[in-house]
C-alpha cells in the first residue's frame, strides 16, 4: 500500500487506486499522515474541516470518518483513537529512519525525506555523482502540486514549507549536477525555475554560473540585471552578498568559476568503481555454482589471458542475480581496480543497447559528462583504454541475448565478466554457462527459516513442508512467502498453505509490496512471438506438467519439426526445460507449476476459446494418430484443466 501527500492527497493498494470520496476523507488522512505517528487532536481536526464554524456533530463526523478510514487501509495500517484525538500506526517499514521495501506500505513523503536525506550526506561526503542521483529520486517521488484535493485551511498550513523543501532539495540536486560538468544540460531547466521563482537568488546564481560554464558571459550578466530589477520592484532591496559577489566573479573573469572538469584534467588514475550491490545476508545455498564461478574468475592465468566471462543462467525468480552478487563479493578482492554492475534491462520492454551499456560503464568509471556525447565508436575506444591495465569485474545483469552483449566483453587482460540471463547465450564463444535451477528442498526450507525463524517452522513441520512445495522450490517465491510470515506473525503457516492451495489464487499470494511473481513472469512471456505464447498457453492445459513432443504436436496442431522449433524457443529463454531427450525425436519437457499457473490465467485473457476447443477435440481423437501412439496424458483431467479456463461448458 501506497500513501501520497506529494500532490494529490491519494492512496495506492497495489495498482489500484482506493477511492477516497471528497476533501474531508483527505483532509483527515493527510492530517494523520503529516503528523508522522503524533496524535492530532479533535480541536485541530475541526478547524481543518470547517474552520471557524464547525456543525454541532462534528465529533460524530469526525468519528464517521476516521471509520471509513480504517476500512480504506486495512489490516496493514492502524487508525487509533488516543485523546485527545486520532493517530495513524504504521510498521517500521513506512517509517524514514528503517526503510523495508518486504513491508506493505510506503508514504511518499517520509519516501522523499529518507532520500533527500542521504543525497546530503552524499554532497558533504564529496560524492557528487551519488548527490545526484539520490537527490533526483527524492524528487520524483513528487507527482503534483502537494496536498491535491484537501480542504483549504490544510493546504494553506502545510503547502508552503513543504514547497520550500522541495525547492532546497531542487537547488541542492543542481549544485550537484553543476559538480559534475552538466551546465549546459542545467541552463534550460534553471531559466524555467528562475522565471518561476524571479526572488530566489540561489536558483539565479545557479543560472548565471551554468551559463558562464557555456561561454555565455553577456546571458549570465543579463540574468543577474533582471534578478536585481525584480527584487528592487518586489522588496526594495538589492541583491545579497553572494549573488553580488558572483557578479563581480564573472566580470573579472574569475578562474574559480570554471567547473570541475575545466579546472583540472589532469591525466590521474581514476578512483576504482564500485562497490557492487550487496548480497542479501540471507543468501543460502548453491555452494557448487559459486565454487565453479570463483574457480573461474580467480583461476592463476586470469591475469595474463582475455578475461574470464562467467554466465550465470535461468528461469525468473530462480536468484541469478542473487548467485552474480554473492560470487562477485567474494572475488572482489582479485579485481582491486574496482567492480561495475549495470542492470541492462534484458527482460524490460526497454532494454539497454550495446551502446547504452557502453555509456554506463564510462560514467561508472567516472569519465566526464561532456566526453560521454561522443560518437559510439569513440566511446567504445574510451571504455577499452580506461579498461586497459585495469584488474577490473564488470556484473551485467539481465542480459536479453548475446547481440545486446557481445560488443561489449572486453579483450584486455585483467578485466572478468559475470553476466546474468534467462537466455542461454550460447552463442558466445568459450562459455561454460551456470545453469540455475530451484533449490531442493533443504535449501528453500532453510531460506524460509532465515526469513520466518526456526521455532515457528518448528511447530509446524508438515505445513512448512507443503509451503516449500508449493513455491516450486523457486527463490524468489520462497522469499515472498517468508517475507509474509514475517510480517504476520500471528498467522499458522497452514493459513497461507490453504491460500497458496487455490490455483486461481496462486499468483494474488505470491507478491508482497514491489515484489510480485506474476511480474516477474510476465517480463518473460510477453517477450514471447504469438506463436510461443500460443503454444505455452496450449501446454499448461494439460494436466501433467510433463509432456512428450508428441503429446505437444498433436495439442498445437503442428508437425512435429514445427512443434520442436516452438518448443525450443521456450526452452531457450527457460520457460519450459528439457527432462529427457532419446535421440530419435521424441524429447520430454516440463513446465514449472508457478509458471504453469502463470500461463493458465494468461490463457483466460489472452487466449481465443475456439482456439481451446480445438485443443480437446484432437486430445479427444483415439489414441493412434498420425503422430504415432498419444502418451498417457489423461483426456478426461484435460477437459477439466480447458473447462477451468472457459474452454468448454460444464455439460461438455
Amino acid at each position: 500500500m501506497r500513501f501520497q501527500v506529494l500532490g494529490p492527497v491519494e492512496v495506492w493498494r497495489d495498482h489500484t487506486q482506493v477511492l477516497l470520496g471528497g476533501p474531508k476523507l483527505r483532509t483527515v488522512l493527510a492530517a494523520l499522515l503529516l503528523a508522522r505517528g503524533r496524535v492530532v487532536s479533535d480541536a485541530t481536526l475541526t478547524s481543518l474541516l470547517w474552520g471557524e464554524l464547525p456543525p454541532a456533530t462534528c465529533v460524530a463526523q469526525i468519528h464517521t470518518y476516521m471509520s471509513r478510514l480504517r476500512h480504506l487501509v486495512g489490516p496493514q495500517a492502524a487508525v487509533i483513537r488516543q485523546r485527545p484525538g486520532y493517530l495513524l500506526r504504521m510498521p517500521l517499514g513506512a517509517s524514514r529512519e528503517t526503510p523495508s521495501p518486504e513491508l506493505p506500505i510506503t508514504v511518499d513523503l517520509l519516501e522523499f525525506e529518507r532520500l533527500a536525506a542521504l543525497g546530503r550526506e552524499a554532497g558533504r561526503k564529496g560524492d557528487a555523482a551519488a548527490a545526484s542521483q539520490l537527490l533526483r529520486a527524492a524528487l520524483a517521488t513528487w507527482s503534483g502540486p502537494v496536498l491535491g484535493g484537501v480542504t483549504e485551511s490544510l493546504a494553506e498550513g502545510e503547502r508552503p514549507h513543504l514547497e520550500e523543501t522541495r525547492l532546497a532539495v531542487l537547488e541542492e540536486r543542481i549544485e550537484a549536477d553543476l559538480a559534475l560538468s552538466r551546465h549546459a544540460d542545467l541552463v534550460p531547466e534553471l531559466m524555467g525555475w528562475a522565471k518561476a521563482h524571479p526572488l530566489r537568488e540561489r536558483l539565479r546564481g545557479q543560472l548565471m554560473t551554468a551559463l558562464y560554464r557555456c561561454d555565455r558571459q553577456a546571458d549570465a550578466l543579463s540574468v543577474f540585471q533582471e534578478g536585481r530589477v525584480a527584487l528592487a520592484e518586489a522588496l526594495g532591496i538589492d541583491p545579497g552578498p553572494t549573488l553580488r559577489n558572483l557578479h563581480q566573479a564573472i566580470l573579472v573573469g574569475d578562474p574559480a568559476l570554471a567547473g570541475p572538469v575545466q579546472r583540472s584534467r589532469a591525466a590521474t588514475r581514476p578512483a576504482a568503481p564500485g562497490p557492487l550491490p550487496a548480497a542479501p545476508a540471507d543468501f543460502t545455498g548453491r555452494q557448487a555454482e559459486v565454487t565453479e564461478l570463483k574457480e573461474l574468475l580467480t583461476s592463476p592465468g586470469h591475469r595474463t589471458r582475455p578475461p574470464a566471462v562467467g554466465v550465470v543462467i535461468g528461469m525468473p525468480g530462480v536468484g541469478k542475480t542473487t548467485l552474480a552478487l554473492q560470487v562477485a563479493g567474494l572475488v572482489s578482492a582479485r579485481y582491486p581496480d574496482g567492480q561495475l554492475f549495470v542492470d541492462v534491462r534484458g527482460s524490460r520492454p526497454d532494454p539497454l543497447t550495446a551502446d547504452d551499456i557502453t555509456v554506463e560503464i564510462l560514467r561508472l568509471l567516472g569519465v566526464d559528462e561532456g566526453d560521454l556525447s561522443a560518437s559510439a565508436d569513440r566511446r567504445k575506444e574510451l571504455c577499452r583504454r580506461r579498461l586497459l591495465g585495469r584488474r577490473t569485474l564488470i556484473v551485467l545483469d539481465d542480459v536479453a541475448d548475446e547481440r545486446q552483449i557481445r560488443p561489449l566483453l572486453p579483450s584486455i587482460a585483467g578485466c572478468g565478466v559475470l553476466l546474468t540471463s534467462r537466455a542461454r547465450l550460447s552463442a558466445l564463444p568459450g562459455i561454460r554457462p551456470v545453469s540455475l535451477a530451484p533449490f531442493t528442498s533443504a535449501e528453500a526450507h532453510a531460506l524460509l527459516q532465515s526469513i520466518v525463524g526456526a521455532e515457528r517452522l518448528a511447530a509446524w513441520p508438515k505445513a512448512s513442508r507443503s509451503l516449500v512445495e508449493s513455491c516450486a522450490r523457486l527463490p524468489l517465491a520462497v522469499r515472498i512467502v517468508g517475507s509474509r510470515l514475517a510480517a504476520r506473525p500471528q498467522w499458522p503457516l497452514n493459513r497461507m498453505t490453504r491460500r497458496l492451495a487455490e490455483p486461481h489464487r496462486r499468483m494474488d499470494e505470491l507478491r508482497i509490496a514491489d515484489l510480485a511473481l506474476r511480474d516477474v513472469f510476465a517480463t518473460s512471456y510477453e517477450r514471447l512471438s504469438l506463436a510461443a505464447r500460443r503454444a505455452l498457453r496450449l501446454l499448461s492445459l494439460l494436466s501433467s506438467p510433463t509432456f512428450s513432443t508428441w503429446t505437444a504436436a498433436l495439442l498445437l496442431d503442428l508437425p512435429l519439426h514445427d512443434t520442436d522449433d516452438l518448443i525450443d524457443q521456450l526452452v531457450d529463454v527457460h520457460v519450459v526445460d528439457l527432462v529427457h531427450d532419446n535421440g530419435g525425436g521424441q524429447s520430454v519437457y516440463t513446465l514449472n507449476s508457478l509458471m504453469r499457473s502463470y500461463v493458465v490465467e494468461r490463457a483466460r485473457t489472452d487466449g481465443n476459446v475456439e482456439e481451446r476447443r480445438a485443443a480437446l477435440e484432437r486430445l479427444d481423437r483415439p489414441a493412434h494418430t498420425s503422430f504415432g501412439a498419444v502418451d498417457s496424458t489423461s483426456v478426461g483431467d484435460l477437459v477439466y484443466r480447458l473447462r477451468e479456463t472457459n474452454a468448454v461448458p460444464c455439460g461438455r
